[in-house]
């Protein structure tokens, strides 16, 4: 009696692992099965989950150069302020980056700074305002990317993003000479493709200039500016 139990429990056992075994087999044949593959998508097709783990781009011990353009808010009152310059980063790891920063400032007067000239130059009473201005400068900073992500763009791709933030310090060449200059920000990186990259940037910088006060004598001002930069990179 005991050995037919046995051999009972025995051809139950087997057959139980048959049917899981059936059962692990359809279950892998899921993916496989185009026609099923359809009908589940069609009960929910705006529901997708995409898993993005790795980063797409690999910047660990790689070369970017790029070119840039800035609107600079804040400083002389009487003069506007845009720049055109290039960029140059070399990435340490996906997370640090060391680099240098030219720019090329164009200077124009303002609404206010043109009506004081003119005015001065009608009422000889009136002294013209002091001014000086930056020519260009060159600075080194330093780059770390805290925040990383991927964006669905248009659902036409998934491109690689960063948050980061920046600090660094250099030379600004004035029209009465040369001064240390200082910044400090943050900006928002995206990866277009492998190799190219946009950046949108706020930072501030800060620096002496040495305007002239209408007594024969020059003042000290310090400057402080908010540039608004938008620039393009390709990585080596």
């Amino acid at each position: 009696m005991k050995r037919l139990s046995l051999i009972l429990l025995s051809l139950f056992a087997i057959n139980a692992f048959a049917a899981k075994g059936d059962l692990t087999s359809e279950m892998d044949a899921l993916g496989a099965n185009k026609d099923l593959m359809k009908k589940a998508r069609a009960i929910d097709p705006e529901n997708r989950i995409r898993v993005v783990q790795n980063r797409d781009v690999d910047r660990r011990l790689r070369l970017e150069i790029g070119v840039n353009a800035a609107l600079v808010e804040g400083g002389d009152p009487y003069v506007n302020t845009n720049t055109l310059g290039a960029n140059l980063d070399f990435h340490i790891t996906p997370r640090w980056s060391v680099g240098a920063r030219y720019s090329n400032y164009t200077n124009t007067s303002t609404a206010e700074g043109k009506r004081v000239y003119e005015d001065a130059a009608k009422d000889k009473t009136l002294r013209f305002p002091g001014f000086d201005y930056a020519k260009n400068s060159w600075m080194g900073v330093v780059n770390w990317y805290p925040i990383y992500g991927k964006l669905n763009m248009f659902d036409l791709g998934i491109s690689q993003f960063d948050i980061y933030f920046l600090g660094g310090a250099g030379q600004v060449f004035l029209g009465s000479g040369t001064e240390p200059i200082y910044t400090a920000g943050g900006g928002a990186g995206i990866w277009l493709a492998q190799h190219l990259s946009m950046r949108l940037e706020a930072r501030w910088q800060g620096f002496t200039d040495h305007p002239q006060n209408g007594n024969g004598g020059v003042e000290n001002r310090s400057i402080n500016e908010t540039v608004l930069g938008l620039s393009f990179g390709f990585l080596l």
